[in-house]
């Protein structure tokens, strides 16, 4: 027998879904079954879309315990199908743990198509450095940074300052 959950068109399915955070959505529909999994897939797939760090309630332990093994486990893989992902320097995970994520202990890229980062309220650290460069180099089309206000303290420098884009083009 047909739930009445399955008789529901993918597009108002689609139209819920726009709704839920990207981990409540992975938490809670992913792998319910088929259906559903390519419908998230094709979520995360449309460059509009990805994973934004700026929920205050994404703990480090349900983000490095639930959310990671689920996005690099998942089959199709969810984790080739990112192009975009904001990190909020303030309310999210830290940006230097996520870095570890990004990469693999061969120092590739875990996020095969990731195009586009904003990092916004950020510190200017050794593993962002180096992790950006090989992102700037390698992968990204697009990058935006915007910096921590404490990073400017004392100095003479406006807020104006404090942004750095590249954008290297539609590929």
């Amino acid at each position: 027998m047909i739930s009445k959950l399955e008789i529901i068109p993918n597009e108002i399915l689609l139209s819920v879904f726009c709704y839920l955070s990207w981990d409540k959505l992975l938490m809670s529909l992913w792998s319910l079954n088929k259906r559903f999994n390519s419908l998230i897939y094709s979520i995360f797939s449309n460059n509009k879309n990805g994973i934004i760090f700026n929920e205050s309630n994404l703990s480090y332990e349900t983000f490095s315990s639930i959310l990671l093994p689920l996005i690099f486990n998942s089959s199709p893989s969810i984790a080739s199908s990112i192009k975009y992902m904001h990190f909020d320097g303030r309310k999210s995970i830290p940006f230097d743990f996520v870095y570890q994520s990004l990469c693999n202990n061969d120092q590739q890229m875990c996020f095969p198509n990731l195009k586009s980062l904003y990092i916004t309220r950020c510190f200017l650290t050794k593993p962002l450095i180096r992790t950006l460069s090989v992102l700037i180099q390698y992968q990204l089309s697009h990058l935006t940074l915007t910096f921590h206000e404490d990073m400017f303290k004392g100095a003479d420098y406006s807020r104006n300052h404090s942004l750095f884009i590249l954008d290297k083009g539609n590929p």
